[in-house]
């Protein structure tokens, strides 16, 4: 981003335009929009857990989910314990 300011900053992604290659995305706080390259969007996905066996205390947990690709495997930030899960 150009914009350095914005850099950590909260939105929704609200249009693709293929002639520029880049995602409109309106910010949460200010209403903003902004044209992002897609290496400057970090996606972040929340979940929640259930039909765990292993770990039956973690069913009906939320987190946030990220793709770890040397492992191969996604993880799951579950704040409410301050624990990760893989």
């Amino acid at each position: 981003i150009s914009a350095g300011n914005h850099n950590g900053d909260r939105g929704v992604i609200t249009q693709y335009s293929s002639a520029t290659q880049r995602y409109l995305v309106e910010l949460g706080e200010t209403g903003e929009t902004l044209s992002v390259k897609p290496e400057n969007i970090l996606q972040q996905i929340h979940v929640k857990i259930h039909g765990i066996i292993s770990q039956p205390d973690l069913n009906g947990c939320t987190g946030l989910v990220w793709y770890t690709e040397n492992k191969y495997r996604y993880s799951i930030y579950i704040g409410s314990l301050e624990k990760f899960a893989s």
